[in-house]
């Protein structure tokens, strides 16, 4: 625990956990287990608008749960927050550009912005944890991948996040396992894995099939196409899924984990994507090396968990603070 100074009594307190997305910030009190005391809220955000607008957005989130802390009796135990990178997640300082995403905020600490502008109290625990760090702690201790010994968590959204664990631990820098444990980053045609599977490369390819423009459709939309015996957005589904086996053969031989969990806004797909994937890491991997394919549990709730857990085990259970 770098930078922490001093002891504190243990206390059982409510933890302000929220889950940074791109389009939208996912937020609620949890306790020190890592359990919801609150409903889930979702806050639509700009998070290409300025400096000064997403700080604002942040601000008025974390108030309104503060306040609703102060109703619950319960000491604030800490900030949590699983945050989209490259970002400096120990001190705090947002390292996002080129991605068309919290770009203004670049540099900046927002651990020194929460505590002065926001919290306005410098013993409150600040942590900040990478959002696929967050899900796969959150699948490990309460969802999909209870007690599993090695994992690999992906989650697709508006892109692809993703995260290896062992006994509990994320796993980055061996095995050939790439900085932050993201696969996103590799190449995949004439660009990166990430430009595929997404939100974006799966409009791309539908786009490619039908030969047209996909108008105001979405992901949604062609999982609903898809259910209706659309074969193009069934075509779509399973060929992100043989995308990503192609990918995640070489950490499965490396890593050899006991299943792949996926997650994401995207993942509802799960259904034609997973069998694609499966039979792809069958023809590309020994008999007995392919991981058990599941798909994630506890929805939005098991990233918030999981970064609240995380800053409990970093900074409450031995009763320091930072």
């Amino acid at each position: 625990m770098h930078g922490c100074e001093g002891t504190a009594e243990v206390k059982t307190g409510v933890i302000i956990a929220l889950d940074v997305g791109g389009t939208t910030v996912k937020s609620a009190l949890c306790n020190d287990s890592g359990d919801l005391l609150t409903g889930i809220s979702t806050t639509p955000i700009d998070s290409k608008a300025s400096k000064a607008t997403i700080l604002e957005s942040f601000n008025e989130i974390v108030t309104i749960l503060s306040r609703a802390a102060v109703k619950t009796g319960l000491p604030l135990s800490g900030l949590a927050l699983a945050f989209p990178g490259p970002f400096d997640y120990e001190r705090g300082i947002c390292l996002i550009r080129g991605v068309e995403k919290y770009e203004a905020l670049y540099g900046m600490n927002l651990k020194s912005f929460f505590r002065s502008e926001v919290l306005a109290d410098g013993s409150i625990p600040i942590l900040f944890d990478a959002d696929s760090w967050a899900f796969a702690r959150g699948q490990y201790h309460k969802g999909a991948a209870r007690g599993v010994e090695r994992f690999i968590g992906l989650t697709i959204g508006t892109g692809l996040g993703s995260a290896f664990m062992e006994r509990g631990s994320i796993v980055e820098n061996e095995r050939g396992i790439p900085p932050y444990g993201w696969i996103g980053n590799l190449p995949c045609g004439k660009g990166i894995l990430d430009d595929k599977v997404s939100r974006r490369g799966i409009l791309g390819r539908y786009e490619e099939l039908t030969g047209g423009a996909h108008g105001s459709l979405d992901v949604e939309d062609l999982f609903n196409l898809a259910e209706s015996g659309d074969g193009n957005c069934i075509e779509v589904f399973s060929e992100t899924g043989i995308l990503l086996a192609t990918a995640l053969a070489p950490f499965i031989e490396a890593f050899h984990p006991d299943c792949i969990v996926m997650g994401g806004k995207i993942s509802g797909a799960f259904k034609y994507m997973a069998p694609a994937l499966n039979r792809r890491l069958e023809e590309l991997l020994e008999k007995g090396n392919v991981p058990e394919i599941l798909k994630a549990t506890g929805g939005d709730s098991c990233t918030l968990s999981g970064v609240a857990l995380y800053l409990a085990e970093r900074y409450l259970e031995g009763g320091r603070t930072c």
